[in-house]
């Protein structure tokens, strides 16, 4: 490449981006898009942690109830527990030779006839029972009073076996 071609290049390359910046006459108090403007703050909303909103406006705004929480006294032992453990056990002498799962449920009602309406996604401990007995220790949240124990059995026949449990 010239010397030549070379300066004619670098000549529309300086004018590209000259052109591309804008020129020098443009208004100033206009700002370009995404320029950011700073707020002018009045001495009364100094204070406010929100820009350009005095005190007065803000408790106008919104109603902010006064409390103190200095003053609550909790003692050393307080535990705020969010589960509670508990123990649960399945027996049934009749499904001593007999295959079968236990599953326990949270998400289910009793229906008017007697049989239950069970979410089974909400199953959350499945395990074998051995010869006829199941005993174990769930963990539940506090807000699941109640769990359903449901006996699945190999045999085709056999229709599972409900056993409800209630923690007061």
């Amino acid at each position: 490449m010239s010397k030549k071609n070379i300066g004619v290049i670098t000549v529309m390359a300086v004018a590209l981006l000259a052109s591309a910046c804008g020129s020098s006459n443009d208004d100033l108090t206009e700002p370009s898009v995404g320029a950011a403007l700073a707020e002018n703050q009045s001495s009364l909303s100094a204070s406010s942690p929100y820009i350009a909103t005095t005190n007065e406006e803000l408790e106008a705004i919104v109603q902010v109830p006064e409390t103190e929480t200095a003053s609550l006294q909790v003692s050393d032992d307080f535990k705020f527990n969010t589960s509670h453990r508990t123990t649960v056990s399945i027996s049934m002498p009749e499904a001593v030779a007999d295959k079968a799962d236990v599953s326990f449920c949270t998400d289910y009602n009793l229906l008017d006839n007697g049989a239950y309406a069970v979410n089974y996604d909400s199953c959350f401990l499945t395990a074998p029972l051995l010869a006829g007995e199941f005993r174990t220790q769930l963990n539940l949240v506090n807000h699941h009073t109640k769990v359903l124990g449901v006996v699945w059995f190999e045999d085709p026949l056999r229709h599972p076996q409900y056993q409800e449990y209630i923690f007061e």
